[in-house]
C-alpha cells in the first residue's frame, strides 16, 4: 500500500484494484507532482474512490487527466467513483465525459 505525502494537502492510497484519493487535489499541492500511475497498481480495471477528496480545481482535473493517459498507455482502465460535484461539473464543462468513466453507486 502506498500513501502519498499529507504536507501536500492530499492523500493517495493503493489497495488491490482500487486506488483511494482524499484531501484537497489544488493547483498548490500539486506542483511538480507527475501525473504517473503509481508503479503498483495492478489490473484490467481499477476503481479511483474520489469519496475522501474534499477540494478539486482544474488543476486537480487535469492531474487525473495525466493519471488517466498513464493508465492507458499500460493497459490499465481507470473508473472514477464516488467523485464531487465540482469534478462532475468540469468534467462537463471541459467535454471529458467520454474519457473518464464515472460509475456511481459503487463501494
Amino acid at each position: 500500500m502506498k500513501t502519498a505525502a499529507t504536507e501536500r494537502g492530499w492523500t493517495l492510497r493503493v489497495e488491490p484494484g482500487l486506488i483511494r484519493l482524499g484531501g484537497s487535489l489544488l493547483r498548490a499541492g500539486l506542483d511538480r507532482q507527475p501525473g504517473d500511475l503509481p508503479a503498483d497498481v495492478v489490473g484490467p480495471t481499477v476503481d479511483v474512490h474520489l469519496g475522501q477528496v474534499e477540494r478539486i480545481d482544474t488543476a486537480g482535473l487535469a492531474w487525473l487527466t495525466a493519471v488517466q493517459a498513464d493508465a492507458e498507455e499500460k493497459g490499465i482502465r481507470l473508473r472514477y467513483t464516488h467523485a464531487p460535484q465540482a469534478m462532475r461539473q468540469m468534467m462537463s464543462v471541459y467535454g471529458l465525459d467520454e474519457l473518464m468513466t464515472l460509475e456511481t453507486g459503487l463501494d
